[in-house]
């Protein structure tokens, strides 16, 4: 990555993060967006190599106004990584409209638009690389969670027509699936419901151990390079074999 112009949304906190780090790791220059501003602080100390940008993304005047200041300073943006994403819990026979409403906006809807305003720069360009997250939600159902799986397969399917619409453009456009993954959004859901959850969630892990961000972040670090020239609109399950378990 050394050189290349990046730019991960959700960079303030785990997967994001982890993956801002990794970038950097690499020789990347690195663009960090994130709703959380004070998160955001821990990239102010190398202003050269990354900076931070605060934005909700699923505004499309905030997307356009970070990511437009991101790219100036970058001098354009070879790989665009969509890792903001939330979630909340609740039977969906209880979810309220506006917890529904809001996971799918920053999840799929935030997808597209920054992906909307990084993929007309890499078509300028003549290229690029985006990576989104979606996640096993995708594949497998939970009942508290439902707007979360739905989100999550809608991003599996947003990866996919991307990648068909900008593939003229060489641009193209991959997802990484993760498991569980130890984030401050994956305690909650992995340690703090129950213990029968618990113990159901991590029996189908057949790695014996939960994820890590350094783990997505590696995936993400493929797909993004030219590594994976030849991988186009495809989901990477980074799962620790969940989803090899009937």
């Amino acid at each position: 990555m050394q050189g290349k112009r990046v730019i991960v949304t959700g960079g303030a906190s785990g997967i994001g993060k982890g993956t801002v780090a990794r970038m950097l790791e690499e020789g990347a220059r690195v663009a960090a967006v994130d709703i959380n501003e004070a998160g955001l602080a821990a990239w102010a100390d190398q202003p050269h190599l990354v900076r931070p940008y605060v934005a909700n993304v699923a505004r499309k005047s905030d997307v356009e106004a970070a990511l437009g200041e991101a790219i100036a300073w970058l001098g354009g943006c070879d790989v665009l990584v969509n890792a903001a994403g939330i979630t909340r819990t609740a039977h969906p026979l209880e979810l309220s409209e506006e917890d529904f409403d809001l996971v799918m906006d920053v999840n799929v809807k935030g997808t597209f638009l920054c992906a909307q305003v990084a993929g007309r720069v890499m078509r300028e360009q003549g290229g690029g690389s985006i990576v989104n997250v979606s996640s096993v939600a995708a594949e497998l159902a939970n009942a508290h969670h439902i707007h979360y799986s739905t989100s999550k397969g809608a991003v599996r399917m947003l990866t996919k027509g991307l990648a068909v619409a900008l593939a003229p453009d060489n641009i193209r456009v991959n997802a990484v699936g993760p498991g569980p993954v130890l984030t401050a959004m994956g305690q909650s859901e992995i340690y703090e419901r129950d213990e029968a959850h618990t113990a159901r969630l991590l029996n189908r892990v057949l790695r014996g151990r939960v994820g890590t961000p350094e783990d997505i972040a590696a995936c993400i670090l493929f797909l993004a390079s030219d590594e994976s020239d030849f991988v186009n609109g495809t989901t990477l399950y980074a799962d620790g074999g969940v989803l090899a378990v009937r």
